[in-house]
């Protein structure tokens, strides 16, 4: 079996970072929502499948402001990639026809507080036999409760793992290491709390 291309690992790797999404109904305490949108880079590495930077994009709808003591509700997360032709190429040459992904790890910080993204999976996706691929997910943010007033950064984990699956003339499963590219933000945007 021929190693896959570090290309290869960057697009399987991408659609595992999250966007998180609008938050859901009744999250009343959640106010004057909008949406950020940020670019980043993460660096990822495994064994099998090579390693290489992938530059990320990343869309957030984010209230600009949550009362203090109450919870910024937990919201469903929809993250989204569009593969590049010559890496959806690669995998096809590999014989690649279907991707699948999970990461049991990814968190996201509100200021100091760390809270899990959980059920964080990306769905057995059919390789096109032309065109591009386009990666879809979903998961969940866990909510969080701020106390003081005060102006707390949104961010994305610094560090993360995932297990990506690919099936076609092979099978297999590998784990990717990642961490944030040297000189990448994962700063995302911001929430201030209210009295």
């Amino acid at each position: 079996m021929r190693p896959l291309h570090p290309a290869v690992a960057a697009a399987l790797l991408a659609p595992l970072l999250p966007v998180l999404a609008a938050a859901p109904a009744g999250a009343a305490n959640d106010q004057d929502p909008r949406m950020v949108e940020r670019t980043t880079v993460y660096t990822c590495a495994s064994e099998v499948l090579g390693s290489g930077d992938f530059e990320t994009f990343v869309r957030v709808q984010l209230p600009r402001t949550v009362t203090a003591g109450k919870k910024m509700a937990a919201r469903p997360i929809d993250f989204s990639i569009v593969v590049p032709e010559e890496m959806t190429q690669t995998m096809r040459d590999y014989g690649v026809e279907e991707v699948s992904g999970r990461s049991d790890d990814a968190t996201y910080k509100v200021g100091t507080k760390k809270r899990k993204i959980r059920r964080l999976e990306l769905p057995s996706t059919e390789v096109p036999a032309e065109g591009l691929l386009v990666l879809e997910g979903t998961g969940t943010a866990q909510a969080v409760r701020l106390k003081k007033i005060d102006t707390y950064p949104v961010k994305l984990p610094g560090r993360f793992t995932a297990t990506i699956t690919v099936t076609g003339s092979f099978s297999m499963s590998d784990e990717l290491t990642c961490r944030i590219a040297k000189g990448a933000k994962t700063k995302i945007g911001s929430v201030r709390v209210v009295p």
